[in-house]
């Protein structure tokens, strides 16, 4: 892990004016249960071609919270597993 040998990261695709932008333009190293893993997300993007409506905002929120809640917990499985494993 950890072998990327190029240190330079190109820049975010992120413009501003998205709903949601998550740019991450070099890979990162994640160990999930104890298997080494390398992401790469150069960009995710979420955006309207129109304006949204209250309703389509909230309901966009509510999907936004549950899964940025189940990225939150990932860590505590991962924890919970490990320690039950000992």
């Amino acid at each position: 892990m950890g072998n990327n040998n190029n240190n330079v990261c190109p820049d975010s695709c992120c413009t501003g004016d998205e709903i949601l932008c998550i740019g991450i333009p070099c890979p990162i190293d994640i160990v999930l249960l104890g298997i080494e893993l390398q992401v790469e997300l150069p960009c995710v993007r979420v955006s309207s071609p129109g304006d949204l409506t209250e309703g389509q905002v909230q309901q966009l929120l509510g999907v936004l919270q549950g899964i940025l809640g189940a990225l939150g917990n990932l860590g505590t499985v991962a924890d919970s597993v490990t320690t039950e494993e000992n």
